[in-house]
């Protein structure tokens, strides 16, 4: 089994106005607060590289410009080309997303681990001599999305998520077909976001999964595939909704604010998960915040408060309208203060760990007592390492040797039942883990989570975390 590069955060910023000329030069900093005391969004400098934000922790989207390679052009500023470094972008078609934005940062919005390719299709009719073109076409169009940090094998660091662009000849024969119907647009995948083509070089993902500068032609190179397997449209509509989580929380309700969650008479926003990298405050009725570029402002949103991927999470007990700490800022409004909550009136609290990781999602009456939160539990116990196999009194001296939380480099370095290597985006270490939690809890250390991974990709384990 190979070890897995979790990828535990998701996104949170629209479209910045303003060109990058040395995306590989930035650093951060958290710029000062106006003379109310709050910094906004064009009060910092936003992170765009993986080096200079916090292990794992999501990037949000960017506009980078950088000059042409050599023999190319740019229709940007300047002659420049400008990408949106995002999962869901793209560069100028016919040119390489992956020379042109930082794959590592694209890694960080979506969950990235290698996978097999789909297993070979049986019983499949001919390649009609006049669908090579098409695919090679549609490849191209790939090639010059996001979409290829993830599934171009030159490009990503421990191989493709199963579909590989780079693949020679007929490349969709990696797929599988949940994935074609995704492609086709048969599937679901809104939940994860798109730009709008006039943003995104003419490049379109609302009537097709995949970003395309022609979506009729890309539906059509993709249904002949499907054809040729002998998959029907209505198998493709009953494939169920790409995203997850993501969708998962998409849907969810907001429950009712319990003790610990909500906003006192004092603004004192209150969450028992205790720590968040984006606040939102928004209107009763309002739709749950989703991903960027085009789900995370919700209608009905009344403040929004981030965290720069670089910085260290904001904690609860934080006052309404303000940006604590060194790295928060005020995204909405964009300037001006935070709007006056109104007594009696029924609002939305959503807090995320970090971008599509909700912790708290509940409706509170402003002006209303906030419950005080429960204790927190005791601590789990130590976590037996290598050094204490066989000590007395260790678990393990009676259970076979097992390195949960371990540092590793692959799964060879894990043993007993922490037998998993798991990385961070970007990370050449990581930690020793197990697999199976989703059917089994017990194989985890108490206090540890589970996270599913075949949520975000099919057929990947579901893995213990650390608390």
């Amino acid at each position: 089994m190979k070890a897995v590069a979790i990828l535990v955060p998701l996104a949170a910023a629209a479209l910045l106005a303003a060109c990058s000329s040395d995306p590989s030069s930035s650093a951060t900093s958290p710029g000062s607060a106006k003379s109310n005391g709050v910094r906004y969004r064009a009060d910092v400098k936003p992170v765009t590289r993986v080096e200079d934000a916090k292990p794992g922790v999501f990037i949000p989207p960017f506009l980078d410009c950088r000059a042409p390679l050599a023999g190319e052009s740019g229709t940007g500023p300047g002659g420049q080309v400008c990408t949106q470094v995002s999962i869901a972008g793209a560069t100028e078609p016919g040119k390489d997303f992956a020379k042109y934005a930082s794959c590592d940062v694209v890694r960080t919005q979506r969950p990235y681990y290698a996978r097999a390719r789909a297993k070979p299709i049986a019983n499949k009719a001919a390649l009609p001599p006049s669908f090579a073109s098409e695919v090679e076409w549609a490849r191209s169009e790939v090639a010059s999305t996001g979409c290829a940090c993830c599934h171009d094998s030159r490009v990503t660091p421990s191989g493709p998520s199963q579909w590989d662009i780079a693949a020679p000849g007929n490349w969709l024969e990696t797929a599988s077909s949940t994935g074609l119907a995704l492609f086709v647009g048969l599937a679901d995948s809104s939940v994860l976001g798109a730009f709008p083509p006039d943003q995104n070089h003419g490049f379109e993902r609302t009537t097709v999964g995949v970003p395309s500068t022609d979506p009729k032609r890309m539906r059509k190179v993709v249904e002949a595939e499907l054809a040729r397997r002998g998959v029907s449209e209505a198998e493709s509509r009953a494939v169920p909704p790409f995203g997850g989580p993501i969708y998962e929380n998409s849907v969810r309700p907001p429950a009712q604010c319990g003790a610990g969650e909500g906003i006192d008479a004092a603004g004192r926003i209150t969450f028992p998960s205790g720590k968040a990298r984006y606040v939102f405050v928004s209107e009763a009725g309002s739709k749950n915040p989703g991903v960027p570029p085009n789900l995370d402002h919700p209608a009905g949103l009344l403040w929004r408060l981030d965290v720069l991927a670089s910085g260290d999470p904001v904690e609860s007990g934080l006052r309404y309208g303000t940006t604590p700490g060194e790295a928060s800022f005020q995204d909405t409004p964009a300037t001006g203060d935070a709007p006056p909550l109104v007594k009696g009136r029924t609002y939305q609290l959503v807090t995320l760990l970090d971008m599509g990781l909700p912790t708290t999602n509940c409706l509170f009456v402003f002006g209303e007592a906030t419950e005080p939160p429960p204790p927190p539990p005791p601590p789990p116990p130590a976590t037996a390492t290598v050094e204490d196999a066989g000590k007395p009194g260790s678990d393990a001296s009676t259970k076979p040797p097992s390195t949960f939380g371990v540092a590793c480099t692959t799964d060879a370095t894990c043993s007993g039942l922490a037998n998993y290597c798991a990385k961070m985006p970007g990370q050449a270490q990581g930690y020793c883990t197990a697999t199976g939690c989703k059917s089994n809890a017990s194989v985890c250390p108490s206090g540890w989570g589970c996270l599913d991974i075949s949520l975000f990709q099919p057929g990947a384990p579901s893995i213990c975390t650390k608390p």
